[in-house]
Parts: C-alpha cells; sequence; structure tokens
C-alpha cells in the first residue's frame, strides 16, 4: 500500500514508467494503483495529471487488460462517483473542473477497453449513461485550456466518453438517440466553445450516422433541434455560434465520407436560416 502511494506520488517513478513504453511494475497491484493515480487527475501540475496519471491509467493498466472484469467493474463505480466525475458538480473557475474533466476521459477509457470483449455488464453500461445525463444537466464549468494549469477541456472529454459510450455494444438504438439528444443540448451552450469543442461533438454524431446506429427519419427531426433562434441578447448569439460550428463540423465530417447527402442538405438549410438576420441586413447596404 504505501509503496504504491510513494509511486502515484514520485513523478520521476511515473516518468520512468512512461519512458518504458507504460511498463506498469509486476510487483504492484493493478486496481490499487490505478485509484491512487485517479487522485492526481484533480491536480493543478498538468504534467501530473494529463502527460503521466491519465497516460499511465489508459496505456500501462486499460489499454493492456491489467484489469480483470470485476477489477474494472470497481474502477468504473469510482470514476462516476461524487470524489471524481461528481466532484464539486456545479462549482465554476476553480480546479475542481479538473477531477470532473479528467474522469471522463477514464470513463472514456474504460469502455473502449471494454468494448473489443465485453465483460462489464448492461446495468453497468447503464450506470454510465445515467451518470452522463447527469453530468451533462450538472456541469456549469467548459473551460477549455487553463493558463498555468494546462487543458481542463470539459466538453471534449465529455465528447469522448458520450462517444465511447454510444459505439459499446451494449447501447441500443434508443441510447444512442439519447446521446444525439444531448449534443444537441451541448452545441447550444451559450459559453463561448474556444477549442474545436464543435468537432469533438460532431465527432460523436458521425460516429452514429457513419455506423447507421439510428434510423433517419430520427436523424432528420434530430437536425432541426440544432436550430437556434437569434434574438437580440448575447446569450442567443453565443449559443447561435457554437451550435453553427457544431452543423459546420458535422456537414464536413458527412461529406468527406461521402454519407448522408439528405442530411448535409438538411444542415444547409439550417445553416442559412441561421444566417438570415446577416443576409436581410445585406440587402439594404
Amino acid at each position: 500500500m504505501e509503496a504504491t502511494d510513494n509511486l502515484a506520488e514520485n513523478k520521476e517513478a511515473l516518468r520512468s514508467i512512461v519512458e518504458q513504453n507504460y511498463a506498469i511494475p509486476e510487483a504492484l497491484d493493478s486496481l490499487e494503483f490505478a485509484q491512487k493515480l485517479l487522485v492526481n487527475l484533480g491536480s493543478s501540475d498538468e504534467e501530473l495529471r494529463d502527460d503521466l496519471s491519465y497516460m499511465i491509467l489508459a496505456r500501462g493498466i486499460l489499454e493492456p487488460g491489467k484489469l480483470e472484469s470485476e477489477q474494472l467493474k470497481q474502477l468504473l463505480i469510482s470514476v462516476i462517483n461524487d470524489e471524481h466525475l461528481f466532484y464539486h458538480i456545479g462549482e465554476v473557475n476553480n480546479d475542481s473542473i479538473l477531477m470532473r474533466s479528467f474522469s471522463n476521459l477514464i470513463i472514456a477509457a474504460i469502455l473502449y477497453t471494454d468494448a473489443s470483449r465485453p465483460s462489464l455488464s448492461r446495468e453497468s453500461i447503464g450506470r454510465v449513461k445515467d451518470a452522463l445525463m447527469r453530468y451533462v444537466r450538472e456541469e456549469k464549468d467548459w473551460r477549455g485550456y487553463i493558463e498555468g494549469k494546462g487543458w481542463a477541456h470539459s466538453m471534449a472529454h465529455l465528447a469522448e466518453a458520450l462517444d465511447t459510450y454510444a459505439q459499446h455494444p451494449h447501447a441500443t438504438s434508443d441510447d444512442r438517440k439519447d446521446v444525439l439528444k444531448l449534443l444537441s443540448q451541448l452545441s447550444k451552450t451559450s459559453v463561448p466553445l474556444f477549442y474545436e469543442e464543435d468537432v469533438r461533438l460532431a465527432t460523436v454524431a458521425h460516429h452514429i450516422i457513419l455506423g447507421k446506429q439510428v434510423d433517419s427519419e430520427f436523424l432528420h427531426s434530430w437536425l432541426k433541434s440544432c436550430y437556434v433562434q437569434r434574438e437580440t441578447d448575447i446569450r442567443s448569439w453565443r449559443r447561435a455560434n457554437n451550435t453553427k460550428n457544431f452543423l459546420r463540423s458535422l456537414y464536413f465530417l458527412l461529406l468527406w465520407d461521402n454519407i448522408g447527402v439528405g442530411l448535409m442538405d438538411d444542415i444547409a438549410h439550417i445553416l442559412r436560416r441561421q444566417d438570415e438576420p446577416f443576409a436581410e441586413s445585406e440587402e439594404g447596404i
């Protein structure tokens, strides 16, 4: 126990693991070490949080399958609890966002690891969906890069979790429809999104469309829900701008894969509607 604590807190030792292609010392209990590394996800030290702890968790423990089925379930339960994904949820402009945001990345890594040979139960995957839906409702801090502390990128990391959830074998068509509804909601936030979160959100939708995982009738209806009525207040302008960027990103992802021509037409129509105030103003020039 003490050796595991010391290692998780020792940046030099963690760097050594990274340099050795993420090889974890055989003497360590992988689950215990993983849980100690989770603590570091809330650190304001970018190297300790991101380059070392997250990367070792993802590439040294989860990707190589170091955890047995029950251990993976235990780690998942830990990540979606109040000490990690919901740590000080609702607070803004403090370091608690780092723990919440990077917990989403670990959720993504766990689901990605499990997807090839599912050992997590449908009930466990259902708990992930419930947690992510609650997180979307309660998260208020959507900062991207924090000077001196590195990436928080909470919207982008959430997108990673939603993407791996939607592509997990236990996810159903109805589950994926719920994910698309969340994407529409997230794309319409009034918080300015500066760090290409639009692409990360659009990628989730793109994968669902590419896999033909929901029916086309729903997709056409869903796209209509992405429209934002532009008013005179700054919040509605920010919402419209975020949504336009999301739809533009989705449009080009579909274009480059040469799929969804009808959906692209829908997107173009919505974007034209969004820009009608500009077209109207130009008529008087």
